[in-house]
This record gives structure tokens, sequence and C-alpha cells, in this order.
């Protein structure tokens, strides 16, 4: 593992970076992003590295989520893979939202990036995904976290069930700051390093024509 490295997600509004030295806990930072792409990238990297030089290594958030945020990341990072030789790894989104939230990895943790939409996932322990609206999140078995901007979810009023747990409302987190716990970097599960042209997203819309075609074939 090269150290210093970059953590950044752009699977949510939000972009979530932080700067990795050594062992320890990590501080992590979010700032509202949906509407400057690249630029909101640019910004948060030259905050944390002044100096690209020093950056080792690079650890993106592959998704699922947000057309424009992954886009403008994973150009980003292929851009710095390719000219500074970079080490890069991907991990699944949900899995650093989980470590800033304290989420069970066998819990259901929703996020959304359109109207309708949402992306859940689990690890029981194999990674389980749906795309699912809003009002059918509460068929999902087990506990349920959401991470929401606007859409609340509410108890299903069935006494042997958990009702569904609000985590986090975006609107209350700009500018955001978390320090998370010395275990946070073995949760993540990071991929073995990619070369610049391996390096893809998993956009929301795409799990869920996947997962739509892959429910008529049955």
């Amino acid at each position: 593992m090269k150290l210093p490295a970059l953590v950044i997600d752009t699977s949510t509004r939000y972009l979530v970076a932080g700067r990795v030295d050594g062992s320890g806990p990590i501080k992590l930072s979010a700032v509202e992003s949906i509407s400057r792409g690249e630029d909101a990238v640019d910004g948060a990297i030259a905050e944390l590295f002044p100096d690209l030089g020093e950056m080792k290594s690079l650890w993106l958030g592959q998704g699922p989520g947000s057309f424009v945020g992954l886009r403008s990341s994973f150009a980003y990072a292929r851009m710095l893979v390719m000219l500074r030789q970079l080490d890069c790894q991907v991990f699944w989104s949900s899995l650093l939202w989980r470590q800033i939230f304290a989420v069970p990895r066998q819990a259901w943790f929703l996020s959304r990036t359109n109207a309708k939409l949402f992306y859940a996932d689990r690890f029981t322990p194999d990674r389980e995904a749906h795309a699912i609206e809003a009002d059918a999140a509460q068929s999902l078995d087990g506990d349920v976290f959401c991470l929401s901007d606007s859409w609340q979810p509410q108890p299903n009023g069935a006494a042997h069930q958990l009702a569904p747990t609000t985590i986090g409302t975006m609107l209350h987190m700009a500018d955001a700051r978390w320090s998370l716990p010395d275990s946070w970097l073995s949760q993540l599960a990071l991929s073995q390093p990619l070369q610049h042209e391996a390096l893809h997203p998993v956009y929301g819309h795409e799990l869920h024509f996947k997962l739509a075609k892959g429910n008529q074939h049955g």
C-alpha cells in the first residue's frame, strides 16, 4: 500500500474526500458537488494535495450512483493514473458511507440520485444489490438505512419488523466532517490496482437496466 493516498467518492450529490497519510483514524469532508462536476473534484484534491506529486495512491468509490458525479471523479482518476502512474483501487461506495454512519454490512443501505430510484445493497456476506423505487423500499427484509435529501422512510406498522431508519439528511450535510476509526480501511474491500483503461464506474441507471433485464429473463 503506497501512501499518502486520496480516498474519494462522488456517488451521491456530495463529494466525500480524505487524505490518508498512515494508519489510524482518517478525517473526511463532504461538499455539495452535483452542479459543479469536475470543478468540485479539482477543488477537493487541491485542498488535500497542494502538491500532486505527494499522492501515491487513489482509492475511488465506484458507485452505483450519480452519473454526473461518478463521471467526473473517474475522468479525473483516469488522467492521474495515466499521467502519474498512480495505483488506483476501487470500492463499493456504500462501504464508505457505512463507515461514516456505522451501518452494519448486513443491513440495507439506500442512497439515491434521481427523483424516483434508490440504490440499495447489503453484504451477507456477498453483495446483494437492487435498484428500487421509494415506495417499494418498505418491502425490503431486515434493517433498512436511508441516506436521503427528501424522502423520509416511515414505519411500516408491522410490530414484528424493524422500521426503516433515516441515518442522514443530505440537506444538513453541507461541509460536513467526520473522523473514522482505525479499522475503517479494512472495511472498504479495495480492489487490486487498476490501469486507467480498466477504470469504469457503476452508474445507477445501468444497475437499474441490468436488474430489470435480468428479471425479465428470470
